[in-house]
């Protein structure tokens, strides 16, 4: 009777430390900030986004236009302890995409290398021109949208596409299920 009972707690052991390792998801070192557009209230798909990335095991905040400030901060102050983990990722959604290239460019200015910021149609106003320590730009936009340009100390590389044939306007861009997987599938590749 022991013997049965010690081979079925055995079994038992193997089968919880054979499940934690299925279902576990390994932590990634990324850092990856996606930014709302104005007031929060038309960027809907980018905490959809947050979710699909998070259930793939990447590591991704969502914030509120205006929110980046904060974040710049934490990641700065990190970087002279050497606890930023890299590739850092930066995108946003109109307001949040004019933001976007604000904070790649704080970071950039504070030695902190980004290593790829995506527009989802930036709006409202023109980004500012890109500096330093930025490395790759994707800009997702309807043909009236504001493009990324290039500024004092960019050695980066632009890519501008349009995204008018999914049928998608300032407002739906993020929410574009077509748009979202070229987002993602641009992320994941930037990790891997």
């Amino acid at each position: 009777m022991n013997t049965i009972f010690t081979a079925a707690r055995g079994a038992a052991v193997i089968g919880l430390v054979t499940a934690s390792v299925i279902f576990s998801k390994p932590v990634k070192a990324e850092e990856v900030y996606m930014i709302r557009g104005f007031m929060n209230v038309f960027s809907a798909g980018m905490n959809q986004m947050t979710s699909k990335l998070r259930r793939r095991g990447v590591n991704v905040k969502v914030m509120s236009n205006g929110g980046w400030r904060d974040a710049a901060s934490d990641i700065i102050r990190r970087s002279k302890s050497g606890k930023v983990s890299y590739p850092i990722i930066i995108a946003g959604h109109s307001l949040g995409g004019v933001e976007a290239a604000s904070f790649a460019n704080t970071l950039g200015q504070n030695g902190v290398k980004v290593s790829l910021l995506i527009g989802l149609d930036p709006g409202f106003s023109s980004p500012a021109p890109l500096g330093k320590g930025i490395q790759k730009v994707v800009n997702y936009k309807i043909p009236s949208g504001k493009n990324y340009r290039r500024g004092r100390g960019f050695s980066g590389n632009i890519s501008t596409i349009d995204v008018s044939k999914y049928g998608v306007d300032h407002v739906g861009i993020d929410k574009s299920p077509s748009v979202q997987k070229l987002v993602i599938n641009r992320i994941v590749s930037s990790i891997r």
